[in-house]
């Protein structure tokens, strides 16, 4: 009777962590892509760069683009990994059990 009092908390636990788990490797696999569309950013640009000295004007631009879409992207993945920090903290907060 009384281990039902004691270990309820138990599944509450083993779920947050899991979760608490699942969150972290979604950090770091955005991380990964933050790190990836950094260096294709890099790429346009030098691109877009050696096109401009060759009077190709056009073909800059459309780096340019590519280069304005990457960073869209980084900035959907800087919101991401805000809303999971953000969820990380309040799984911390209320960490504990609530009966």
């Amino acid at each position: 009777m009384f281990w039902k009092f004691f270990s309820a908390c138990t599944g509450e636990s083993g779920s947050r962590s899991s979760t608490s788990r699942e969150l972290q490797k979604t950090f770091e696999m955005l991380e990964k892509k933050e790190a990836t569309l950094q260096q294709k950013i890099l790429v346009e640009v030098e691109r877009a760069k050696e096109f401009t000295k060759a009077n190709k004007k056009q073909a800059a631009l459309q780096f340019m683009k590519r280069k304005r879409y990457y960073e869209a992207q980084m900035e959907q993945i800087w919101d991401l990994k805000l809303q999971i920090h953000e969820e990380q903290k309040q799984s911390q907060k209320h960490g504990g059990c609530h009966r």
